[in-house]
């Protein structure tokens, strides 16, 4: 049984306390947020049990502690947390930027609480705890960001907690967590932000009915422009470097297809295009996985670090871990790891990426 402590009641928080709140191992969801209305809205729609005095007084005897607050925020809110912390406890975050994050969280927290990063990929251009629904995670990928310090148990917890409220929890170290999200996430904002910019300049200078006759196009592709400016400059400050290095790329892409298009070069036309319309449609849609459960199970080093790398190398080859366990030999030194995935053809890719990694895999149906 699991009780819940949610420190920031916004859009991402509240609607986790609404999703965890429906969980039946989950007995309590307190909640704080430094923004009494915000607080006062969570509690009123039910995204907390109870709507505490002080943030300490939230995680005071939590099993689980998730700080849904800015990046920069954190290892401010862990310091003045630390006292209240129960030892065992697991201590995760919702932010977008991991790396920073994660070492913030391992050289704030007191001893025995245990670390596990975390960033569900998904939410709305809306903010606030009035528009938080339990149905916000439902198919979307939730990342989990394990280190060297990663407790198993822990992880394991949190892992299940995130299935549970119906996301796909995925794992990649911090580090290249950042990297990642500079592409799928943090590049299509800037980008966004720089047409509908563009476009509301031109229609301001030149034609004042140019927003008019926006299409569904130009509208999905600006929609996420709609976005609290404030994060994004928090996400921008925490992940510069990579988002530099995306954009740099991205650059020299959209000087490449000016010169194809200035030249009139179509058959490279053609080929850009198409293997955009490639890509785009073997997107993985949003949906839950289905189909045999399949389980493999390895001897690992009982060291620190294993779980991390295992479930990292999973997760670099796009694979959902659907639960996992990990037996120790009663002599020590070594143990079984298991872990349940979804469908043959996932299983088999797990397989030959652990295989890669030199790890003896044994593959059967649970």
């Amino acid at each position: 049984m699991v009780r819940v402590a949610i420190v920031g009641t916004g859009l991402i928080g509240a609607s986790l306390g609404l999703a965890l709140g429906r969980l039946d191992r989950v007995t309590s969801v307190r909640g704080w947020d430094r923004d009494p209305g915000q607080l006062a809205v969570a509690d009123e729609r039910g995204a907390v049990d109870v709507a505490a005095g002080s943030a300490a007084e939230a995680v005071t005897g939590a099993d689980l502690v998730v700080l849904a607050v800015p990046g920069p925020a954190i290892a401010a809110v862990v310091a003045e947390l630390a006292p209240a912390l129960s030892p065992g406890a697991i201590l995760t975050d919702v932010a977008s930027v991991k790396q920073r994050v994660v070492e913030a969280l391992q050289a704030a927290a007191p001893p025995g609480v245990h670390i596990v990063g975390g960033h569900p990929m998904a939410g709305t251009h809306e903010h606030g705890a009035a528009h938080a629904t339990a149905d916000l995670f439902l198919g979307a990928t939730y990342l989990l960001t394990p280190t060297t310090h990663t407790d198993p148990g822990a992880y394991r917890t949190l892992h299940g907690l995130v299935a549970e409220i119906g996301a796909r929890p995925l794992a990649v170290s911090p580090q290249r967590h950042d990297l990642l999200v500079a592409v799928v996430s943090h590049l299509p904002q800037l980008a966004a932000t720089t047409l509908m910019n563009l476009a509301a300049e031109r229609a301001r200078d030149e034609h004042a009915g140019l927003l008019l006759l926006a299409a569904g196009g130009f509208r999905d592709a600006t929609r996420v422009a709609a976005s609290n400016p404030e994060l994004w400059l928090d996400i921008c400050a925490e992940n510069r470097a990579a988002i530099i290095a995306v954009l740099d790329d991205y650059r020299e892409r959209v000087g490449a297809l000016r010169s194809v298009i200035a030249v009139a070069d179509d058959v490279e036309l053609r080929r850009v295009l198409g293997a955009a319309r490639t890509a785009r449609r073997s997107l993985p849609g949003k949906e839950t996985a289905t189909g045999a459960l399949v389980e493999l199970e390895m001897p690992i080093p009982d060291r620190p670090g294993v779980l991390a790398e295992v479930t990292t190398t999973v997760g670099e080859v796009g694979v959902n871990i659907e639960d996992l366990g990990i037996s120790h030999a009663p002599e020590g030194g070594r143990g079984r790891l298991r872990l349940a995935i979804i469908g043959p053809k996932h299983a088999a890719i797990a397989r030959a990426a652990l295989e890669a990694r030199g790890y003896e895999v044994m593959e059967r149906q649970p």
